[in-house]
């Protein structure tokens, strides 16, 4: 886990640093933190899983950089800090996690830190089971979706497929997410995954294109809107 402090005032950034590393010992058993405090050059924003990002830049616009974070990593998780509170309706845009205003730091920053530690609990847990004869573990925000042929599910992952014997109703209620949703006879999504949906498509992040079914339609964009919500 990649945590990214971007403020062209070091003593600050140095202070979120401190808080967030003691903050997020619980969450994470591995992660590291870098502060970018001068030469804000997009390449430096191409890797990163949290960005703690100020608006008001010296020599750039921290929204004008979470829109190029945004384009490299759709799910990247963005914390605004900034003085200026006026600036959060302007935020919005890139779908921030949350918005830290630097007068009320204290308070703002215990309540983003325990909100990312129940967002990392619900979306990247870990699930365990078994494949080839072995024990195998993949996060929960890794599963893309889940496809059915006969008896057997395929697990799409970010990095890999997984094939196992069951059905989507006991695999479903063995992931137990809420986040995890039938849309095809032949399909369970991950919403985390979701880029858009269209009447009777899905498209996902990396490209690829799911049919919805008819019978499932509504409640597909019942529980998105939901998503989106949370």
């Amino acid at each position: 886990m990649l945590i990214k402090i971007v403020d062209d005032d070091q003593t600050f950034a140095k202070k979120i640093k401190d808080i967030v590393y003691d903050a997020f010992k619980n969450i994470f058993i591995d992660y590291s933190i870098e502060c970018i405090s001068s030469n804000f050059e997009y390449q430096y924003f191409e890797e990163g899983d949290i960005f703690f990002l100020d608006i008001d830049l010296k020599e750039e616009n921290g929204i004008k950089i979470a829109e190029k974070i945004r384009e490299n990593n759709f799910n990247a998780i963005i914390i605004f800090v900034s003085a200026l509170n006026d600036m959060v309706f302007d935020s919005l845009i890139v779908q921030p996690f949350y918005f830290i205003r630097k007068d009320n730091f204290d308070r703002d920053i215990k309540i983003t830190c325990s909100l990312i530690q129940n967002y990392i609990n619900k979306n990247h847990r870990i699930i365990t089971f078994d494949f080839n004869d072995r024990k195998t573990s993949i996060k929960l925000s890794d599963i893309i979706y889940l496809e059915s042929f006969l008896h057997e599910i395929t697990i799409h992952t970010s990095f890999d497929d997984y094939k196992y014997s069951s059905s989507f109703n006991k695999m479903m209620l063995f992931i137990n997410s809420t986040n995890i949703v039938r849309i095809h006879k032949s399909y369970v999504v991950n919403l985390f995954w979701v880029k858009e949906i269209y009447k009777e498509e899905m498209i996902l992040n990396n490209g690829i294109t799911l049919k919805i079914g008819k019978k499932y339609r509504q409640d597909v964009l019942k529980k998105y809107k939901e998503y989106l919500l949370k």
